[in-house]
């Protein structure tokens, strides 16, 4: 039987991409293809590294062993992304950070920047599991990128070092101008606070540096997670607007 491109399963392999290369894949991935499609070699399906596009293999061994596959040719070339959106985010709950994560992914964020504050409630990040999380949103969503977790820093050290464009910080009760009403840059940060939002001392400093813009989500009060989500979204459909 022969399956539309899209229908064969697809995976991210850390690998370097060339015609007939035969690639192992993780005791993960083989088990996924094996135990929970029911795959078995000679089945094809779609690979990508984040830089060399999209490849259609095909499944070479599939057993308890080893695991691989065999790249038949490209058939998506890696896109040229004319934009970066940058997260810079204090780190929430497990169960709404996985949303966070996820959705951000699927919205086109290039970057994330774990933020400490003084009201960050997940401080023990584990940062191999984020990455998983960032793959498997990409495999879904079928993005060709992976974005980039950098290191976590604390709001003073974001507000030291950071070399980036001006940062939009979300900041609850401000008197800002509205995020709809601003014109992106196509570098763009978004600063997104902790539950219970920033502590005086850390809004003075926000309100005292000139690599911060405060902007207002509006008259509610957003979670951490939707307030990540509206500014990614803002993005998202300014960008697409100005391409088509």
């Amino acid at each position: 039987m022969t399956y539309p491109l899209y229908k064969h399963p697809r995976l991210y392999l850390n690998e370097e991409f060339s015609e007939g290369a035969v690639l192992p894949l993780s005791d993960a991935q083989g088990h996924y293809l094996k135990n929970v499609l029911r795959l078995t070699a000679g089945r094809r399906v779609r690979i990508f590294n984040g830089k060399d596009g999209e490849w259609l293999a095909e499944i070479a061994f599939l057993d308890k062993k080893r695991s691989s596959v065999a790249l038949l040719e490209i058939i998506k070339p890696q896109p040229v992304n004319g934009w970066r959106v940058r997260l810079l985010f204090s780190p929430i709950k497990k169960q709404r950070m996985d949303v966070l994560i996820e959705k951000a992914v699927e919205l086109g964020v290039t970057d994330f920047y774990p933020v400490l504050t003084t009201r960050t409630e997940n401080r023990s990040l584990k940062d191999e599991r984020i990455a998983l999380q960032i793959i498997e949103a990409a495999e879904q969503c079928e993005r060709l990128d992976l974005p980039v977790l950098h290191p976590a820093l604390s709001l003073a050290g974001l507000l030291n070092t950071w070399e980036g464009p001006r940062v939009l910080a979300c900041l609850e009760r401000a008197e800002a101008s509205a995020l709809p009403k601003i014109r992106l840059e196509k570098d763009c940060a978004f600063l997104i606070g902790p539950e219970g939002g920033f502590d005086p001392e850390e809004i003075e400093s926000l309100s005292a540096s000139a690599k911060i813009q405060a902007v207002s989500l509006g008259e509610t009060i957003l979670r951490a997670e939707t307030a990540a989500l509206f500014c990614l979204s803002h993005a998202r459909l300014q960008f697409l607007s100005e391409e088509s």
